[in-house]
């Protein structure tokens, strides 16, 4: 083989290796944005059912006005699924309750932790890591 023969391959050896390093950091870096999305979507859900929770009579399995007898297994069957594992940060006071989450897709040694602070009004997402 003559030199640029050689030197030609070795370009295009180059440019595939460059190629596929891109394409597997792209696709690092959907896996993660797309796991925070479907866990922030789960723990609204889990704020939803806890303000449920908050508002319904003790007399009907709520909290008469208070997050205080919280448990996981009072808003959900199941503490995990496809996307993560939920559970309750800490004890629930009367006024707030903090639901956290560990995704389910792991990125080298990386998962995505987020969690959710829920009271009477409003709740507040936090993407922890």
């Amino acid at each position: 083989m003559g030199y640029k023969q050689l030197l030609s391959i070795l370009f295009i050896l180059v440019l595939v290796g460059s190629a596929i390093i891109v394409t597997l950091m792209i696709f690092h870096s959907k896996a993660v944005e797309t796991s925070h999305i479907e866990l922030k979507n789960e723990l609204s859900y889990y704020a939803t059912k806890a303000r449920e929770f908050y508002w319904r009579p003790s007399a009907l399995g709520g909290g008469n006005r208070s997050f205080a007898e919280l448990t996981l297994s009072k808003l959900s069957m199941v503490s995990s699924n496809a996307t993560g594992r939920f559970f309750i940060v800490g004890s629930p006071t009367k006024d707030e309750v903090v639901i956290g989450g560990v995704g389910m897709v792991t990125v080298g040694k990386d998962t995505t932790r987020a969690q959710v602070i829920v009271n009477e009004q409003n709740s507040t997402f936090q993407i922890i890591h």
